[in-house]
C-alpha cells in the first residue's frame, strides 16, 4: 500500500510539472514570437526612411546596394535583409527578397500603399514596411529574424526545478505515506491477531495525526475486539451457568432414582414429586436453548394476526396465580375494559408475558404488579415487582443473551440469563419494543409495546 501511495502522489507531482512546464514553455514560445515579430516591424519602420538613400548609387563605383544591404543586416542583428521596388503599373516586383519568404508571402498592395506587414514561417520572422524611393516609386524593405533564445536557458532552469521538486516530492510522499499505512499496517496486525483468538490485542491511537478516517478505523477494531472479549466471557459464565442448571436436577434425579433402585425410600410419592419437578427444570432450561436457536435461524416464522391483547395477557397471568400463592407474592392484574387489538402471534406474545412474569416471581419481595393499557395508537404491557431491582450497570445489558445480573433470585434456581433474551428476540420478531426502567414499587419494571392494529 505504502508503494502505491507513493507511486500515486509521485506520478501526479510529475504529471502536474509536465503539464505546468509544457503549457507554459508553448506560451513563452508564442510571446517570444510575437514580441521578437513586433520588435521586427518597428525596425523594419525605422529604416523605412533610409530607403532611398539605400538606393542612391554611391559615387565612384563604391558599393552595390546588395553590399550595404548586407552591412546594414549585419548592424541591426538580422538574419536577412532584402528590398523591393513595386512598379506602379501592377508588373511583377524588382528586387530580392531574403532567404526563407517568397514574394506570395508580401501583401504587395499594403506595402505599396506604405504600410508594414510581418508574418512568421516555422522558426523565421519576417517583417516588410512599404516606402518610396527617391524617383517616388513604391519599395518595400524586408526583414527575417528567428526569434529569442531566451527560452533554451528557461528551459535548462525549469527542467532544474522541476527535478528538485521531484525530489522534494519524493521525500514527502515517504514521510506522508508511512505516517498514513503505518497505523493500517498495525490495525491489520492487531485484526489479524484477534482473527487467531488474542482477543486481548488492541491498536494504539497515536498522535491522531493519522486523520479522522484511521482513527475511526482504529477505534472500530478496538470496539469490535472489547465486544468479541466479553461475548466470550459471556460465553463462559453461560457455559458454567448452563452447566450448573443442568447439573443440579440431574443429581438430584439420579439420586432419588438410585435411592428408590435400593429400596431406601419409603415415600415413594413425594420422591416422584421430587422428581417431576427437577425434570421440569430441565424441560424448561432446554426449551429456553431451543427456543433461542429456533429464533436465531432464519426459518422461524410468526403467526401474526389480530388478537386481543387483554384476553391473552389475563389468561396468561392467571396461570402464575398458583406459582405466587406459593410464594407468598400478591400478583395484581389491571386489564383494560376496551380490549385493545394488537397485530400479533398470540402463542408467542403469551410466551413473552410468561417470560415476565417467571422473571418478575423469582425477583418479588411480596408483589408483582401486571398492567395493560392504550396509550397513543401503542398498547403497554408493564410487568413490575419489588424486588432488590437492577444494578446500574446491569441496565444496558439484561436482554443480552446469556447475560446474568449481580442480584441472585431469591429461590435455589438459578438462572442462565435466557428468559429475557427470549423476550427480546420475539418482540423485535413481530415489529415491537421493549425496555426496562426501574419500577415505583422498588424493583424492576419491563414494559413491551405493539402498535394498535387498524
Amino acid at each position: 500500500m505504502t508503494k502505491r501511495i507513493g507511486i500515486a502522489l509521485i506520478g501526479m507531482v510529475v504529471a502536474a510539472l509536465v503539464l505546468a512546464g509544457a503549457g507554459t514553455i508553448v506560451l513563452a514560445s508564442i510571446g517570444s514570437k510575437r514580441s521578437a515579430e513586433e520588435s521586427l516591424v518597428e525596425q523594419a519602420e525605422a529604416l523605412g526612411d533610409l530607403l532611398g538613400e539605400l538606393t542612391i548609387p554611391s559615387e565612384g563605383g563604391g558599393e552595390s546596394v546588395r553590399q550595404r544591404l548586407r552591412r546594414v543586416s549585419e548592424t541591426i542583428s538580422v538574419h536577412g535583409i532584402g528590398i523591393l521596388v513595386l512598379p506602379p503599373n501592377a508588373e511583377q516586383p524588382i528586387g530580392e527578397v531574403p532567404d526563407g519568404v517568397v514574394i506570395s508571402d508580401l501583401d504587395l498592395e499594403a506595402l505599396a500603399r506604405g504600410e508594414s506587414v510581418s508574418g512568421s514561417k516555422g522558426d523565421l520572422i519576417w517583417a516588410a514596411s512599404g516606402g518610396t524611393n527617391v524617383q517616388g516609386i513604391p519599395q518595400a524593405l524586408i526583414l527575417t529574424s528567428a526569434p529569442d533564445p531566451i527560452l533554451v536557458p528557461a528551459t535548462r532552469w525549469f527542467l532544474l526545478a522541476a527535478a528538485g521538486t521531484v525530489m522534494l516530492a519524493v521525500l514527502v510522499t515517504i514521510r506522508l505515506s508511512r505516517s498514513l499505512t503505518g497505523p493500517v499496517r498495525e490495525a491489520s496486525l492487531a485484526a489479524t491477531r484477534i482473527a487467531h483468538g488474542d482477543l486481548s490485542s488492541r491498536v494504539s491511537d497515536g498522535d491522531g495525526r493519522a486523520g479522522h478516517e484511521i482513527t475511526e478505523l482504529v477505534d472500530s477494531i478496538n470496539t469490535m475486539a472489547v465486544n468479541l472479549e466479553r461475548s466470550r466471557s459471556l460465553e463462559r459464565q453461560f457455559l458454567l451457568s448452563v452447566s450448573h442448571d443442568l447439573r443440579t436436577p440431574l443429581t438430584s434425579i439420579r439420586g432419588y432414582a438410585e435411592a428408590l433402585v435400593d429400596g431406601a425410600v419409603t415415600d415413594t410419592a413425594a420422591v416422584g414429586s421430587v422428581i417431576e419437578s427437577e425434570s421440569r427444570r430441565l424441560e424448561r432450561l432446554v426449551g429456553d436453548l431451543l427456543m433461542l436457536a429456533r429464533l436465531e435461524s432464519t426459518g422461524f416464522t410468526y403467526d401474526t394476526a389480530r388478537h386481543n391483547a387483554a384476553e391473552i395477557v389475563a389468561d396468561t397471568a392467571h396461570g402464575f396465580d398458583r406459582q405466587a400463592e406459593e410464594r407468598g407474592i400478591e400478583l395484581s392484574i389491571r386489564i383494560p375494559n376496551d380490549e385493545p387489538v394488537i397485530l400479533v402471534d398470540p402463542d408467542r406474545y403469551s410466551q413473552i408475558v410468561s417470560n415476565l412474569l417467571g422473571n418478575a416471581c423469582r425477583f418479588a419481595d411480596r408483589t408483582v404488579a401486571v398492567t395493560l393499557w392504550s396509550q397513543e395508537g401503542r398498547v403497554h404491557l408493564s410487568v413490575a415487582d419489588d424486588g432488590p431491582g437492577i444494578d446500574d450497570k446491569d441496565l444496558d445489558h439484561v436482554f443480552e443473551r446469556l447475560y446474568v445480573a449481580q442480584h441472585s433470585p431469591k429461590t435455589k434456581e438459578s438462572r442462565s440469563g435466557l428468559g429475557l433474551a427470549i423476550v427480546s428476540d420475539l418482540v423485535d420478531g413481530m415489529s415491537g419494543t421493549v425496555v426496562v426502567r426501574r419500577s415505583s414499587l422498588g424493583g424492576a419494571e419491563i414494559v413491551v409495546s405493539f402498535v394498535v392494529a387498524r
